[in-house]
């Protein structure tokens, strides 16, 4: 009879033990409250499902997010919820659907929803106004050339080191550089992305080939494209197919990610040289022509290239970037910052403030929907609003050279100055 006050202490403390390691979902589960559980489909812009995206939920209180993947018909399934409101969206990594909150789950039940995938910035923290604040970073290797600059999903910045044949992770919470080599020596490390899962694409511009950084490993993995020495700038499509433009071979070339099989497509007009490219809210790949005074759209679907030509002859468009409707592009023999209107096929044309000298070149938008580029030829990164028409003019150091600009989840800029050996990140 003395042990029983000991033995009810003990059993006591483990019901509380058992009770405070569960996992949120399964806390509340009991006879009165039966698990729910949440079913649906991940579909792109044209309403096809997503296979491998990923699927971030929540508990409406904002705790304990959690992550699952799409299968192979973009369907997902979370079981074993307690009754509550909880928070989901979907993302691939270039293209995100909006937060659809406070779905209601209830005892036993089922709930169905759709998660539309569309082209915008990451949902998550606000994004930070951009004054213009420049702050610069030395890549700790001599004579690297950094070039591209692309953001994971974890917030990391990792660029190409064209003239070193590596690629560089710079953790942007810990300050922090690691180096990842490819196989192939004097590879020519040139534009990269990152996928939903964090793994890094880059283009080996030098070789022909496309290299793969895995997220979790870090091993290096090579694919060789048939037929296209010079891969140049990736990106992702909504269905996470890889594109990327080949400057010299004229082509546009997808990669199917999970075969490695490649398919090309040529560009109509000769000696096009496909530069920059993105993808439209219609889902498709729009790429400047920097061998002409074109700009050309790629059907993901049908494979079709149609091209769309600027007035001016001497245009040289060489980057672009999507804000809406309206792909802004830098023209670089013209020193102008140059607009299309998808739905209306219409051009629109402003001198850039340092004029026809100036070679614009890079070019982003941030949050707020306002596009900066960087005047290459005499050292100056621009802002234009687009609500006003007006631009104002920041500083760079002599010899920077950017050719590419990444807007991280906080809305920051980040670019590149290769002559410098720096990197930097606009505030």
């Amino acid at each position: 009879m003395r042990r029983a006050p000991f033995f009810l202490a003990a059993a006591f403390i483990s019901a509380i033990l058992i009770f405070a390691i569960q996992p949120p979902a399964l806390r509340a589960a009991s006879p009165d409250n039966r698990p729910g559980a949440l079913i649906g489909i991940v579909v792109n812009a044209k309403g096809a499902p997503v296979a491998g995206a990923q699927v971030l939920w929540q508990n409406a209180d904002g705790q304990s997010i959690h992550v699952l993947h799409t299968d192979a018909q973009g369907r997902f399934r979370i079981e074993r919820l307690y009754a509550g409101l909880y928070d989901l969206r979907a993302t691939t990594g270039t293209a995100w659907s909006a937060w659809m909150r406070n779905v209601l789950v209830r005892p036993g039940s089922e709930v169905s929803l759709t998660l539309r995938l569309i082209l915008t910035a990451p949902p998550g923290p606000p994004a930070v106004p951009l004054s213009g604040k420049i702050t610069f970073f030395t890549v700790p290797v001599p004579g690297a050339l950094p070039h591209d600059p692309a953001v994971d999903p974890h917030g990391d910045v990792w660029f190409t080191l064209q003239n070193v044949n590596r690629v560089a992770r710079f953790d942007t919470k810990m300050m922090q550089w690691r180096f990842f080599t490819p196989p192939t020596a004097n590879s020519g490390p040139h534009g990269l992305v990152s996928d939903a899962q964090g793994n890094i694409w880059f283009t080996e511009n030098s070789v022909g080939k496309i290299g793969r950084i895995d997220a979790q490993t870090g091993d290096v993995t090579e694919y060789p494209v048939p037929n296209v020495p010079d891969p140049h700038t990736p990106v992702f499509a909504l269905d996470g197919s890889l594109w990327f433009t080949a400057e010299n071979a004229n082509l546009i070339t997808r990669l199917d990610t999970a075969t490695g099989k490649m398919q090309s497509f040529a560009v109509p007009t000769q000696n096009a040289l496909p530069y920059g490219i993105a993808v439209g809210l219609d889902g498709a790949l729009w790429f400047c022509e920097f061998g002409s005074n074109k700009i050309g759209r790629l059907d993901p679907d049908t494979g079709v290239v149609q091209e769309f030509t600027l007035d001016d002859a001497a245009a040289r468009p060489r980057r672009l970037v999507v804000v809406g409707n309206a792909i802004y592009f830098s023209d670089y023999a013209g020193g102008r910052l140059g607009r299309f209107d998808i739905a209306t096929h219409e051009f629109k044309l402003w001198p850039t403030p340092s004029g026809a000298s100036a070679k614009p070149y890079a070019i982003a938008a941030d949050a707020a929907g306002n596009v900066w580029y960087v005047e290459t030829g005499v050292n100056k990164l621009v802002r234009f609003d687009p609500r006003t028409e007006k631009f104002s003019v920041f500083p760079l150091p002599d010899g920077s050279d950017t050719r590419n600009i990444a807007r991280d989840a906080r809305g920051r800029l980040w670019l590149t100055l290769p002559a410098a050996n720096q990197i930097a990140v606009v505030q």
